[in-house]
């Protein structure tokens, strides 16, 4: 509503004063400038906008000096292009700017074109930052809500005996991503409106998302033991608790008064008053009282946390202050390199401009503007994603000219087309996130309309950006077919083997912690750095489903499948670090051995061999397990000597050891798939295997 208000305001206005052309002018500044918002209009930065109303500028004046010097447009355009692509705060603002001033006659003065294109500009950056209501329409805390609502259901999950390990992927996923995206969006609020609650909520669910990681894994292990024990003391009740709690957090349950710990660990007791006498019954003992632990960080940090969710939960419904800082410059650094995606994408950018500027310059077509145009917005880094755009604009254009034509056929008054094009403009800018062919269907008559209320000239504008918007997407399509269409699949094996590396190297830096040599902070850090590597493996594979004859190799769906149980895995171990320090006994040996195979394995998947199993992981958690037998004797003997003896060295040894034992067998059995997985997919095949 508010793009649209910012191109019906100065056509009104316009036509008040007599000066049609002017207010259409204006009128087309500010819908260039409200473009850019399309992507996250609620939060766009009035720095970000004015940004884009100085590309506005710089358009219009090189399409000012250049305009006549037909061959010129074709080094500008294609310069424009793929610079807008490669810093991407350009954007494509100026390229258009500067085809549709360079290829058009200017139907007023030079100098009072350019003032009034850069007038509607600062109109539209000017109500779209405004805080109005709307601009919050996805408020920090009701985002937090919902990311705590994920991780309850995350927490619930944890001690459910009737989910298997996808539906427990699944939860995962999902709470991981919305509290990425709560974190990001804080990110892009605090520079504007910095909120100390949100920080302390978003915090508070980050280290609640860890434990519930640590509280599931250490639950399969009791589960898996003596799945009646796991009953008797309740886990299911305690997470059941906790997830209400989590819910009553900042959301909109019912506040919680009850404390679940007290009552879990009655029954605990109850269990522990049976004396097992057995290292195996022992270890049950140890990881209920570990779940216990795991509980109860996770009610400190709701508590810690708890004044500062009330106060954003009352306030949830009132515009923040919003408060001018400093904002840090955007990251300017970029390889060049051939081999880098974007470069790539700029390249053909570069190249179909100047392929559709020369065909603008030697054939002269009406309206040659759209042809350029319609390559810059349809080419995109996939082939896949390319045809799709190109069908999508093809049929939004089509339609939308279609009954562009029937309206102008009852030749409404300025009036009607004012209004006409202030509703078209409203639903493009509104359904652009829905799918690209409203976008295009919505724009192409909020342009043809607004190109008629200018100098109206008849349905033959029409037919030309039909016929134009076909062959710029058959440039385009051409652009990504032929141009490096399988860039992802020759790049996905080194993208593996940083995935492995980083894994190996959260695995090292926790080896460090141990030793006391690193924090805790730093360990997470480290596994939020393998994380993102993973993510960017899933993202190639879903780019290579859009390459031409690109086929998504199952063997690395699982790699990263197992790359996130290793994460996990290593987040329960951070966690017992945590909560039990002391001697680290065997444990960053092991740590170290684990780094080591996952980074042979990196070297194995660049090389192209197959994984080569060791039993090296196994010899170091023999060690661990004799270590916990050894412990559990020690531990067996005092309870004989004194029951009520709780708090000797030898207990706190036992629980961190053995809970440790079981997190490091979980990590060496998820490490060898993740290994067997990433090398099965790149392996070639040895010259006898292929004359077999």
């Amino acid at each position: 509503m508010t793009g649209a208000a910012s191109l019906v305001i100065p056509l009104l206005a316009g036509i008040v004063t007599g000066h049609l052309i002017g207010g259409a002018t204006v009128g087309l500044g500010a819908w260039l400038v409200a473009s850019r918002a399309l992507l996250d209009p609620a939060r766009v930065s009035r720095t970000f906008m004015l940004g884009v109303v100085v590309s506005l500028a710089v358009g219009t004046v090189l399409g000012i000096v250049i305009s006549g010097e037909s061959w010129l447009i074709v080094p500008a355009a294609s310069a424009l292009g793929g610079l807008g692509v490669l810093v991407r705060p350009i954007g494509i603002t100026p390229a258009l700017t500067f085809l549709l001033t360079a290829a058009n006659p200017l139907p007023i003065d030079p100098l009072a074109h350019t003032g009034l294109q850069l007038l509607g500009g600062l109109l539209a950056s000017a109500l779209l930052t405004l805080p109005w209501p709307w601009r919050r329409t996805r408020p920090l805390a009701l985002l937090l809500s919902q990311t705590a609502e994920a991780v309850a259901d995350l927490v619930e999950a944890a001690a459910d005996p009737q989910r298997d390990s996808h539906e427990w992927d699944v939860l995962r996923r999902k709470a991981g991503d919305s509290l990425v995206e709560a974190l990001m969006a804080y990110v892009r609020h605090r520079w504007q409106r910095r909120s100390r609650d949100a920080e302390k909520v978003a915090v508070a669910l980050r280290r609640v998302f860890y434990e519930a990681v640590a509280l599931h894994g250490m639950y399969v292990a009791v589960h898996g033991r003596a799945p009646a024990a796991a009953e008797r003391a309740g886990a299911g009740d305690l997470t059941h608790s906790l997830a209400q709690a989590l819910r009553s957090f900042i959301g909109e349950g019912p506040a919680t008064t009850e404390d679940p710990l007290p009552a879990y660990e009655a029954r605990v007791n109850e269990v522990r008053a049976d004396r097992p006498h057995e290292e195996r019954e022992l270890l049950v003992l140890v990881l209920l009282r570990q779940i216990g632990h795991c509980a109860e960080r996770i009610g400190q940090a709701l508590t810690k946390a708890g004044g500062a969710a009330r106060a954003l939960h009352a306030t949830r419904n009132v515009l923040p202050t919003l408060t001018a800082r400093p904002k840090t410059p955007p990251e300017l650094r970029l390889s060049f390199a051939f081999d880098n995606p974007r470069v790539r994408h700029a390249l053909r950018v570069l190249l179909g401009t100047a392929f559709a500027s020369t065909i603008i310059v030697l054939f002269k077509p009406p309206h040659p503007h759209w042809l350029v145009i319609a390559v810059l917005v349809t080419v995109q880094p996939t082939y896949g994603e390319t045809r799709a755009r190109v069908w999508a604009r093809i049929g939004g254009s089509t339609v939308g000219g279609l009954v562009t034509v029937a309206i102008l056929h009852f030749d409404p008054g300025y009036w009607w087309l004012g209004l006409l094009i202030g509703v078209s403009a409203a639903l493009a800018f509104g359904m652009a996130s829905v799918h690209q062919a409203y976008w295009s269907t919505f724009m192409t008559m909020c342009v043809l309309l607004l190109i008629d209320f200018q100098l109206p000239a008849g349905t033959g504008v029409v037919e030309s950006r039909i016929l134009l918007t076909i062959l710029g997407g058959l440039i385009a399509v051409a652009c990504t077919r032929l141009l490096w269409p399988r860039g992802e699949t020759v790049r996905l094996a080194d993208r593996v083997a940083r995935m492995l590396t980083t894994h190996a190297g959260a695995a090292r830096t926790l080896a460090g912690v141990a030793r006391g040599k690193s924090s805790v902070e730093k360990a997470e850090a480290k596994i939020k750095q393998s994380e993102q590597d993973a993510d960017a493996v899933a993202l190639s594979l879903d780019y290579i489903a859009h390459e031409p004859g690109g086929t998504v190799p199952h063997a690395v769906e699982e790699a990263v499948e197992a790359a996130q149980r290793v994460r996990d895995d290593l987040i329960s171990v951070t966690s017992v670090l945590r909560d039990e320090p002391g001697d680290p006994g065997h444990l960053p040996e092991v740590l170290e051995t684990v780094a080591r195979r996952l980074e042979t394995t990196a070297q194995a998947v660049q090389a192209g061999e197959p994984f080569e199993f060791t039993g090296d992981v196994d010899c170091e958690l023999a060690v661990v397990a004799a270590s916990v037998g050894r412990l559990a004797g020690r531990r067996l003997a005092e309870l004989d000597a004194d029951p009520r003896d709780t708090r000797t060295e030898v207990r706190r040894a036992l629980i961190r050891t053995a809970v440790v034992d079981q997190a490091l067998r979980s990590l060496s059995v998820d490490t060898v798939r993740l290994c067997d997985a990433a090398t099965s997919a790149f392996a070639y095949a040895t010259p006898e295997a292929e004359a077999a």
